[in-house]
């Protein structure tokens, strides 16, 4: 909260975590550090692994690695993270000027996720610095709030939606919570946002521009939104060979809408039926993986995303599988009335939207197929070459924090076809061109300093 700028902060960060992220997943994230939307969505899969650890250091970490997520021209961004973030600090002891200073910088962010300063194009740690150094005057964030007044979280999710809601988590259906689900009572018999889709044309041309090989996917989803209303996907199974970008296309769809917060699930990792939650009765109790995402959100119809739903083990052990837990949330029937069993509280979850990739889904069971719509995502091909090369560099461009300073001049043919020959051997993969492109704006870049 004290850094200036958000690579200062995003330093000292991987340092306190590398020990307990692992040497692989620290060094991804220093790998994608310059591509703003792919260090986005390393930053929620690490921030979902930290919380899977389960204890209270990772807990910590994973609540700081959010806080380097949020952006003040998307105030919802800030949801997840503020009222997390002064509990943490009105429960500290630290001292009087450092206490004072962080206040003043944490009210700084309130007003950010607020929408005070949705045109600023800085993180919020710059503009926190700004805002304090007079630089940005006149300001909501300073100057009405004494320095000690708590501030009222329930009143900041409710007040800045005028749009539609939907109560979750109904207190007449519901009964005591225990100490693992606390932090559910901050939704408990209260309205949350049903966020709505925003700029559909708009998000439209800019996918397809992204991922021209996915115009039939991008086609079909669209024909689930209406502009201003609640977003809502049918169940979808995005279906093609590795490599074509499934995972990155669905992240950017979702923040394309307004969507700021997907929860992905990992398929290949599931052995068990932990999708559901755990009983209520156990020690380690935990909710279903759609009500942590309500939580999480702060929204009624968060995006869960299941990434390579064909790799989990079919057949479950006597804890159960995936695909059997999974079934219930799909029918809308059943979703609105579902009682978790670690909350033991019937819940209206028929507002998530659950989309899947897959390479296979031949192995998936009847039942799951069913209850799905598959839509397959080609290969991307040569021709496409030109657009997916420019928006990756676009991707590389939008770097987190500070403005990017300089411009990148359009790939010349030459260097369009020296790629090509280096992509087409590699099966067209989206994560292979990621490295051709970087590899060829590093050559571009010893060649002008050669000359």
């Amino acid at each position: 909260m004290l850094q200036r700028r958000w690579d200062d902060a995003f330093g000292i960060l991987h340092s306190l975590s590398e020990e307990t992220l692992g040497a692989e997943r620290a060094q991804r994230l220093l790998d994608v550090c310059g591509n703003r939307q792919a260090v986005q969505d390393e930053i929620i899969e690490t921030v979902d692994e930290l919380y899977r650890l389960g204890t209270r250091q990772s807990g910590e970490l994973a609540l700081a690695w959010s806080m380097l997520n949020c952006r003040p021209s998307y105030p919802a961004s800030f949801r997840a993270v503020l009222p997390q973030l002064q509990h943490v600090l009105d429960a500290a002891d630290l001292s009087a000027n450092d206490d004072g200073d962080v206040r003043d910088r944490l009210r700084v962010w309130w007003a950010a996720g607020r929408g005070d300063y949705v045109k600023e194009k800085r993180s919020p740690f710059a503009l926190a610095a700004a805002v304090l150094a007079g630089e940005i005057m006149q300001e909501s964030a300073l100057a009405p709030v004494p320095a000690f007044e708590p501030v009222d979280v329930s009143k900041f999710f409710r007040t800045p939606y005028d749009g539609p809601t939907m109560t979750v988590m109904p207190a007449a259906r519901a009964t005591r919570l225990n100490n693992h689900n606390k932090p559910f009572q901050e939704i408990l018999d209260k309205p949350l946002p049903l966020v709505c889709a925003r700029n559909l044309a708009e998000a439209r041309k800019r996918l397809s521009y992204e991922f021209p090989h996915a115009s039939a996917a991008i086609s079909v989803l669209f024909k689930d939104l209406r502009e201003g209303e609640p977003i809502k996907f049918k169940n979808t199974i995005l279906l093609s060979q590795p490599g074509t970008g499934k995972s990155r296309f669905v992240r950017r769809l979702a923040s394309a809408i307004g969507l700021q917060h997907v929860t992905r699930y990992d398929g290949a990792g599931a052995a068990d039926g932990h999708f559901s939650g755990t009983s209520k009765a156990w020690s380690n109790t935990e909710a279903s993986v759609p009500a942590r995402a309500v939580l999480a959100s702060r929204t009624a119809n968060p995006l869960i995303f299941i990434d390579e739903v064909d790799k989990c083990t079919r057949v479950g052990s006597q804890n159960g599988s995936l695909m059997t837990s999974l079934a219930p949330f799909l029918e809308s029937e059943t979703a609105a009335r579902y009682r978790d069993q670690s909350l033991d509280c019937e819940l209206r979850l028929d507002a998530c939207s659950y989309l899947c990739t897959a390479n296979d889904v031949t192995v998936l069971p009847d039942f799951l197929r069913d209850r799905f719509r598959i839509v397959k995502v080609p290969a991307p091909r040569l021709v496409d070459l030109p657009l997916l090369a420019a928006s990756i560099v676009d991707a590389m461009l939008l770097e987190e924090g500070d403005e990017w300073a300089g411009t990148v001049a359009p790939f010349a043919p030459d260097e369009l076809m020296v790629m090509a020959k280096a992509w087409e051997p590699r099966g067209f993969s989206m994560r292979a061109l990621q490295k051709i492109v970087a590899a060829t704006l590093e050559a571009r870049e010893q060649c002008q300093m050669r000359h």
